[in-house]
């Protein structure tokens, strides 16, 4: 129940005894947080003193309120810094009682705002360590919780179920945090004495210039009703959400330096990790109360958590993870991302492997075990090309003995020839040149012949000594040609002698069956 300011300074009149308020000035609830359940004024009396004056609206609040009361009285000989404790109380009934404070001049901390640099984030920084050092006796002689890292842990965890079965929790942070959960070695800390909810409204401020924040200081830290010992991430949490990356490593750094024993490595990670589950706080009694607004609020902060953390990294830093699970690891159907070459088996090194192919002399392409190896020419007048093709015909047209020949029906021709020598099928007519076909083994086409044109027989003029078969081929070769073309001279002179015998022949049998004239007599005749 809300009360008026007037009802809030009768309550400091009656926990401070002989106090007479003058003036009081109510200070508005905050949105969300942990004080939205607290109402608080400032009342100032005749002697110009002022006061805090906090009344609870809950018996929940009224219960906190009062709790780690003779802490609160003993942390100031601890600590570097004002830790109000209550100086009386006023009965407020089921709701418990309203508690007052001496006043503490300073503002609470903006952590979006927090500066970075070597002035009021390092002071925050070394505040926090100068906590975090007390000694745990005097924690634990206040008969306050202590929790063990493993206590930590399941501390959370449960908090996390209560919240799961609601329903109402994002499926993706669930597994996000229970990666965390099962990462072992996030969880090996030392327990400290902790605030319990450090955040900026329980931290006040104050500059020496206003306009220079290396000049802030930590004057008060208030609201100790959350102590304990455990975790020393929980006093990290506000801080590592709210604050600015820089403000956050520079409040690390002196927390660091300030600490009497080194922190552990995953401090970090876990105050990441308790940052986010502050989104659970108030969930399952909203729910359990059937505090539908209320339900409603923290299920759209979990949303948009959910929403903000979707391409986030893990939780869980690298060095924590399993051993096969480190960086980079993928499980199997993982989809593998763009630009990165998926698994592959190894190459059979006994699959056929195409040959290029190559062009031959009628330009078409053809497989590279048909093909024709180039050989150099010796350029003549004429040549448009250095290179000429040598034929090579298939291993089934040369009779399978992998030699090459000119058809299937000519006779394989001897491996060497001498130039006008005679070679067995040349009178055949059949063993003409045809022009679609293919050259034989040993033929050397220039890159000017034509070859459906007959070639013109380069004859010996039979004077001086025969020119042998590798002057002969040399000299020819020189002009673009080749002793090929003297045999093939050869050959057409010798079939047109023979003809001339036949067709003599053949008129002197018609002479002498039919009387006809002999051709040798009228010859002479004429």
């Amino acid at each position: 129940m809300m009360r008026s300011d007037l009802a809030l300074a009768a309550l400091a009149s009656a926990a401070v005894p002989g106090m007479k308020p003058v003036s009081v000035a109510g200070i508005g609830l905050p949105h969300g947080g942990y004080d939205h359940d607290l109402q608080t004024a400032v009342v100032e009396d005749a002697t110009g003193r002022r006061w805090t004056v906090r009344a609870p609206l809950t018996p929940v609040a009224g219960a906190r309120l009062q709790r780690n009361d003779e802490l609160v009285r003993q942390l100031a000989r601890h600590v570097p810094f004002k830790v109000p404790a209550a100086v009386g109380y006023a009965s407020l009934g089921k709701d418990g009682s309203a508690a007052v404070y001496p006043y503490v001049d300073g503002s609470p901390l903006d952590l979006h705002r927090l500066p970075a640099g070597p002035g009021l984030a390092s002071a925050v920084g070394r505040a926090l360590a100068a906590i975090h050092n007390i000694t745990r006796g005097v924690f634990e002689e206040q008969d306050v919780p202590i929790y063990d890292a493993a206590g930590a842990r399941q501390r959370i965890i449960a908090e996390v179920d209560r919240a799961a079965e609601t329903g109402r929790v994002p499926t993706g942070l669930l597994a996000r945090w229970e990666e965390a959960f099962d990462a072992a070695p996030m969880w090996q800390f030392a327990p400290t004495p902790v605030h319990g909810r450090f955040t900026g409204d329980s931290v006040l401020v104050a500059f020496t210039d206003d306009q220079d924040a290396a000049s802030g200081r930590v004057v008060a830290v208030t609201d100790w009703d959350e102590a304990m010992v455990g975790d020393p991430a929980v006093d990290l949490a506000e801080l590592r959400s709210h604050a600015s990356p820089e403000a956050w490593e520079a409040v690390l750094e002196s927390y660091t330096l300030a600490r009497a024993h080194r922190p552990d490595p995953y401090l970090h990670a876990r105050a990441r990790l308790v940052a986010e589950l502050r989104h659970l706080r108030g969930l399952a009694r909203a729910v359990a109360e059937d505090d539908e607004a209320g339900a409603r609020r923290a299920v759209e902060s979990l949303r948009r958590a959910d929403r903000l953390t979707e391409a986030d990294d893990s939780l869980v830093p690298v060095t924590a993870r399993p051993s096969g699970a480190t960086a980079g690891h993928r499980p199997v159907g993982a989809v593998v991302p763009a630009g990165e070459p998926a698994d592959r088996p190894d190459p059979d090194v006994t699959m056929e492997v195409p040959l290029p192919e190559v062009e031959d002399v009628h330009g078409e392409r053809t497989p590279a075990d048909d093909a024709v190896e180039p050989i150099p020419v010796i350029e003549g007048e004429g040549d448009e090309q250095g290179w000429v093709a040598q034929g090579n015909a298939s291993a089934e047209e040369a009779g399978g003995d992998g030699q090459a020949g000119a058809s299937e029906d000519v006779p394989d021709a001897p491996d060497t020839v001498t130039a006008g020598e005679p070679v067995e099928g040349d009178n055949d007519p059949e063993t003409e040149t045809d022009p679609g076909a293919e050259p034989a083994t040993g033929t050397v086409l220039g890159a000017a012949t034509d070859l459906g044109a007959a070639t013109e027989p380069a004859a010996w003029s039979g004077t001086g000594d025969e020119p042998s078969t590798d002057d002969a081929g040399h000299e020819q070769v020189m002009h673009g040609r080749t002793p090929g073309d003297d045999d093939e001279g050869a050959r057409h002179a010798d079939a047109a002698d023979e003809e001339a015998v036949d067709d003599e022949e053949d008129a002197q049998r018609l002479h002498e069956l039919y009387g006809m004239p002999d051709p040798a007599q009228d010859g002479g005749d004429r």
